[in-house]
């Protein structure tokens, strides 16, 4: 099902001149998704041979790849959430209860995957709710969200689409966060899919009210999370996608492991054999198959005036593995340019950095670019924690004289107060060998030694 079938079927929800301007970039996004999955509109390519056709080329997957990338790098050692409040409830129990909701909804597990997809797509939302009198959270990727409010922070209104499936039954439920005034309004819309027509909620949804409206929230009740990455394709809140400026890279990729897979096909052993000894048959459609028997060991008697003619030749060619693996190297790190990675980050055969505490210890170009994306992360997730905390109030799980004021959350990330072991040991060999520091000081770099172990040895 494609965005633009889903955009279409709603756009009474939006004004006029935010159709228009959200048209080409959920296109652009439908694009994004269609890469990232492994497609893209240079996926096929003509057959050879006199029969002709066209073919889907072998891809490298390297889309999917940079996304994981830079989403293991970002939270591939998790964060610590720490809480302050000079009101009750305590600090620790406030802890407790945020804990507990992120352990119940899988917040741990899903992170990771929602932002590899964030990083894929540009853009994706977390929504927090109740159910049951239970905090839950919804992770929403950015194919499934419209912002429609925004500002210089932000966006704080949107249409979260949800799809599912009734008794054999398609439907697509259109949510729409709005802040009109003092109040924060969420109304529900549903729409048959096979039927391409808006119904009424009770069919599907009996319990569900089409508007629900909320005095003096401050705060909307979605979190929209995107890549550190300027959207240069036009002026809107949408993130836009680490794939959308790399595609011709992405193509390239495919086009070379294609041709390395094609050459042991192309390049295996060649017979030149003399027509002569061509046997033909006719087969079911009629035509004359012409073959080699190469079993037949049998001496026959051909004619030819030139001895030459009765020769068999192996005219087989040399492979050329060395110069595509060299030419995937260097796409490979001409992606991880465009992606603001160092070079070799992504590769197959360097032993680049690889975790979060060695791009650290190394200063690249890579942990600058992690710490822009780790910045707007780190931002979503004190938004994501604090709406947490408001549902709890809600729900009766908090005590009520919790102000919004009156409680902060800290994220901090486990890999930004590390370094690696090798590269801090090797530095600190690097300023004794250079007389920068004296040989105690190095032991207590290298070994983690305080003063007095040092001068007890």
């Amino acid at each position: 099902m494609s965005i633009n079938n889903m955009f279409r079927r709603n756009t009474s929800l939006l004004p006029i001149k935010q159709q228009s301007r959200f048209s080409t970039e959920l296109s652009e996004i439908s694009l994004w998704k269609h890469i990232y999955a492994g497609g893209g509109n240079w996926r096929y390519a003509r057959k050879g041979g006199i029969e002709g056709g066209m073919r889907r080329i072998n891809s490298l997957g390297a889309a999917k790849a940079l996304c994981a990338e830079l989403s293991a790098l970002c939270f591939s050692e998790q964060a610590d959430f720490g809480f302050m409040s000079k009101a009750s409830p305590a600090p620790k129990e406030i802890g407790e209860f945020v804990s507990g909701v992120l352990q119940d909804n899988g917040f741990w597990r899903c992170f990771p995957l929602f932002l590899e997809k964030m990083f894929a797509l540009g853009s994706g939302v977390i929504k927090v709710y109740c159910e049951n009198n239970e905090v839950k959270l919804n992770y929403i990727g950015g194919d499934k969200f419209i912002p429609t409010q925004y500002d210089e922070k932000g966006v704080y209104g949107g249409i979260i689409i949800s799809c599912l499936e009734r008794d054999g039954r398609r439907f697509e439920l259109y949510e729409k966060h709005e802040k009109s005034g003092i109040d924060y309004i969420i109304t529900n819309t549903l729409f048959d899919i096979e039927k391409d027509k808006q119904i009424e909620l009770k069919e599907v949804f009996p319990n569900l009210q089409k508007e629900t409206r909320v005095k003096n929230l401050k705060k909307s009740l979605f979190v929209y999370f995107r890549p550190a990455s300027v959207n240069n394709i036009g002026d809107t809140p949408l993130g836009i996608s680490v794939l959308a400026n790399a595609a011709d890279i992405l193509k390239s990729l495919d086009i070379v492991f294609d041709s390395l897979e094609r050459e042991f096909v192309l390049g295996k052993k060649r017979i030149i054999v003399p027509v002569s000894a061509i046997k033909g048959e006719y087969g079911d459609d009629g035509k004359l198959h012409r073959f080699f028997d190469t079993g037949d060991e049998v001496y026959q008697a051909f004619s030819a005036n030139d001895r030459e003619e009765l020769k068999i030749v192996d005219n087989s060619s040399e492979l050329r593995v060395s110069e595509h693996v060299d030419a995937l190297e260097e796409l490979l790190d001409l992606l991880c340019m465009q992606a603001g990675l160092s070079p070799g980050a992504l590769s197959y055969k360097s032993s680049g950095a690889r975790t979060a505490t060695e791009v650290l210890s190394q200063g690249t170009r890579t942990h600058r670019t992690k710490t822009a994306h780790q910045q707007l992360i780190r931002e979503g997730l004190t938004d994501l924690l604090g709406n947490i905390i408001l549902l709890g109030k809600i729900t009766g799980a908090l005590p009520f004289t919790l102000n919004d004021d009156e409680c902060k959350v800290n994220v901090v990330f486990a890999d930004s107060v590390m370094q690696d072991n090798s590269a801090r040991i090797d530095n600190a060999v690097k300023l004794f060998k250079a007389g920068i520091i004296d040989k105690n000081r190095a032991l207590m770099e290298v070994y983690g030694l305080s003063g007095e172990e040092v001068h007890d040895e």
